[in-house]
């Protein structure tokens, strides 16, 4: 019988923990104030919408050591890679310049 009595209390305890821990009401908008919208994810432009400008700071950015060329790793935080990255390295030499990302674009 005690076994069973500390069981229910032990159930009836967690249901009380539990409740207690629900999230506080979300509050109500004023009257007539539709509530907020989550923000729009915006998507990159194509690469045809890029300008010389936007295409030289993509580049900028993503050169962390800001030695003028992207190795591999750098490349990956690039906004938009129009091409893969073999394609994009022109010469071969294993990293990108500002002109091979410029070509990708298409001459960008």
């Amino acid at each position: 019988m005690k076994t069973f009595a500390i069981a229910a209390l032990l159930v009836w305890g967690g249901t009380l923990v539990h409740s207690q821990t629900a999230p506080p009401p979300q509050p109500a908008s004023p009257a007539g104030v539709p509530p907020a919208l989550p923000a729009p994810v915006t998507q990159p432009q194509p690469p045809n919408r890029w300008t010389a400008a936007q295409i030289r700071e993509a580049f900028q950015l993503a050169d962390a050591n800001g030695d003028g060329q992207l190795t591999r790793a750098e490349a990956q935080r690039l906004a938009i890679l129009p091409r893969s990255f073999e394609e994009t390295d022109l010469n071969k030499d294993g990293v990108l310049t500002l002109g091979e990302y410029q070509a990708s674009f298409g001459g960008g």
